[in-house]
């Protein structure tokens, strides 16, 4: 008897326990980068704000963050690469979402410090979307440090 009562006690706290749970639950998305607004060049010592915009997949998802990834070029010891990628987040849970909306939004990162003489050029490589191999596709920026020098004019040779 005391088995059949213990039994009973499990099964019915089993049965309690649902897995059933309708909180929240945030999944993160990457977003397309469309558009940079960045300077024709970077002075050091200076700190910039730079625009970005970014396509949203659906109206049902929210700006999270940008992610970072920053290194010195293997290939080029005087270029130094910033990949930037649009995070955004949504609830999957989330049934009755108006998918409908403005998708495209521009948002600042509002210092980015130029703070290194040992860079002549930045690289900024912008996450737009992946390729059928899950590798990341760019829009890729170059802005160099310190005013470029004018270009010369090209010699008339119609004399």
């Amino acid at each position: 008897m005391k088995r059949i009562a213990l039994l009973m006690i499990l099964a019915l706290s089993l049965y309690s326990c649902s897995s059933d749970d309708d909180g929240p639950h945030v999944n993160y998305a990457f977003a397309e980068i469309t558009e940079a607004d960045l300077p024709d060049f970077f002075e050091t010592g200076e700190v910039y704000e730079l625009d970005i915009t970014y396509e949203l997949p659906n109206a049902c998802h929210t700006f999270a963050t940008f992610d970072f990834n920053e290194y010195a070029d293997e290939e080029n010891d005087s270029t130094y690469v910033i990949e930037i990628a649009a995070i955004t987040s949504y609830d999957v849970n989330l049934t009755e979402c108006d998918e409908e909306g403005e998708l495209s939004q521009t948002k600042s990162i509002p210092e980015i410090s130029i703070s290194s003489e040992d860079y002549n050029n930045y690289q900024f490589k912008f996450l737009t979307g992946v390729d059928e191999n899950e590798d990341g596709e760019f829009l890729i920026i170059d802005v160099p440090v310190g005013e470029p020098e004018p270009e010369t004019p090209e010699e008339n040779t119609n004399e």
